[in-house]
This record gives C-alpha cells, structure tokens and sequence, in this order.
C-alpha cells in the first residue's frame, strides 16, 4: 500500500466505492488513555498487506490487499478493558455492484464484463437476462463449479438490446436455521446504457468487522495476532485517510461526483431469493482463465 492508503485496484474499486458506512454516535476527540494508540500500523504476509489508521477522533480506516482478496473498512473505534474495540457500521449494500455506460460504437447490442477477481469470492454465481421487468424462470450459473484460475476479465458476446432491458445476478447464500440454501438475486435495469461492468463486494458477503486491538510497546496486536508496530500518521496519510475512506464512510447519503468518462453506478431495482432449482444449464465461462 506503499506510502497512502488509496483505492482498490481495478474493478475491485467497485466493492470499495460502494462500501457505505453509517456513523452511529458522535465523533468525538480520543481520551488520554485511546491517544498512545492513535498511528498508522502496517504489516502483512508473503500474500498479504494490511493497514490501520486509528485518527484521534475515534474513526478508523482498514484496507487488506493480496490476491483475490481486496478490502477497505472504516468505522469507529473506543477504548474498552486494557485495549480499544474496533467496529465497523455498514448498512446492507448489494452484493453485485454493477457499473455501465452508453458504448456508440455497440449500436444496438449489449456487453458484460465480469471482474473475475472479485466474483472469485463469491458462492457459485449465476447470471441471467429478459426482454421485460419479469425475472426469468432459471439463472445459469457463470463459472464452472472447480474454477480454481482466475481471469481479470471474462466478457459474455454481446446481445441483442432487444432481449436485454434487466439483468440478474446472484450467489448461493445460507437459508433461515433450519433451512436449505436459497439464491439471493439482484435486479437491475439498463435504462439506455449498453456496456456493463460487474463486480462482487465480498465487504457484504461477511459479517462487519468487530474486532479487539491491544497495544504491546509500540506493536499493536488485533484479535490477537501481531499486525504492525505505529508510528505517527502523516498529513499525507491522515488526509488520504479522511477523504478516501473515512468521509465516504460517515456521510453515506452524500452523493459522489461522477467524474467525466467514468462508468454509472447502477441502482438496483430489488432483492429477492429463490430455491437452488432455479440454477440451471451449462455456465457461461467453462474453460478456466478465460
């Protein structure tokens, strides 16, 4: 993460710039006994880079890199026992963040692209299109069960516009206790866009952090296992901090400018389940790494 933290890489960046986080209490200044923690701690693993940033209002902003797994969280933390408590607050955000634009050059066909690295976390995804608002009778699935090699990009032919007003997408989650699995599935309309991006946020598919830090010296140790030792943040990392993670976080219904040539956020239409029945036929991507 070198010297700031800074967004997700690529179509990661699609999990990342749709975490919205709510503040729940007041932001106040750190006590005496939270400011020895207020820093910056950063360590990892061959595969992994992790960073904290605890500021002295009691916000904080934590981003893991490595692999397939990409992930910036922010929320609040406070003192509690010998340590402090760090707990995320994130209200429900759809589980495939769909971007799209308006391609001229695509007259009237329709193009997916789906990111691979992030739909490689998630629980057999399946894909469908209509003609209407009507949800179609199966999904099918969009990789093979196995896949165990992931490409960055995997782009279905393009479509006749005609045959493709909604999109679905969904995964397999858990049922109710008791209960069999079910398909959550997401809506979307094209409403004139014919180019789209799709990502998987795994932030949604995992509980919100809510984690115990305690600092040993300098070292600061989370959950337990030794994540970094702090040293003083920086105006570059503080603002960094703030404004590309922090702020997003607090202030959810803010709108965020679309800068010019970017990709539309899509909306969802709605959320709704349906049994493992509905997944049917051969899926899109068989052969692994294309």
């Amino acid at each position: 993460m070198n010297h700031t933290l800074r967004p997700l890489r690529s179509a990661c960046t699609l999990a990342a710039a749709l975490v919205s986080l709510a503040a729940s209490f007041a932001t106040h200044a750190a006590t005496p006994a939270e400011a020895r923690y207020v820093g910056d701690y950063r360590g990892g693993s061959v595969d992994t880079v992790t960073q904290l940033a605890l500021l002295a209002d009691n916000t904080f902003c934590f981003a893991v890199t490595g692999g397939a797994l990409d992930m910036l969280m922010a929320g609040r933390w406070k003192s509690e026992g010998t340590g402090v408590r760090l707990q995320q607050v994130r209200p429900e955000q759809t589980l495939f963040p769909a971007f799209a634009r308006k391609v001229a050059a695509l007259g009237d066909r329709v193009e997916f692209d789906f990111h691979g690295r992030s739909l490689s976390n998630a629980r057999a995804p399946v894909f469908a299109v209509s003609a209407d608002d009507q949800p179609p009778a199966t999904l099918r699935p969009l990789f093979v069960a196995d896949n165990s090699t992931w490409s960055e990009s995997y782009q279905l032919p393009a479509l006749p516009a005609q045959a493709v007003r909604t999109f679905y997408l969904g995964e397999v989650v858990d049922g109710a206790p008791g209960k069999a699995p079910v398909v959550k599935v997401v809506q979307y309309r094209l409403d004139g866009a014919n180019s789209v991006r799709v990502g998987f946020d795994q932030l949604q598919a995992m509980p919100p952090m809510d984690q115990r830090a305690e600092l040993q010296g300098d070292m600061l140790f989370l959950s337990g296992s030794r994540l970094g030792q702090r040293r003083a943040l920086s105006r570059e990392v503080e603002q960094a901090v703030r404004t590309g993670c922090v702020e997003p976080a607090l202030n959810p219904n803010v709108p965020r400018p679309v800068k010019k040539g970017q990709d539309k956020p899509l909306e969802p239409l709605r959320t709704f389940t349906l049994g493992l029945e509905a997944i049917q036929g051969k899926p899109f991507f068989e052969a692994k790494g294309n």
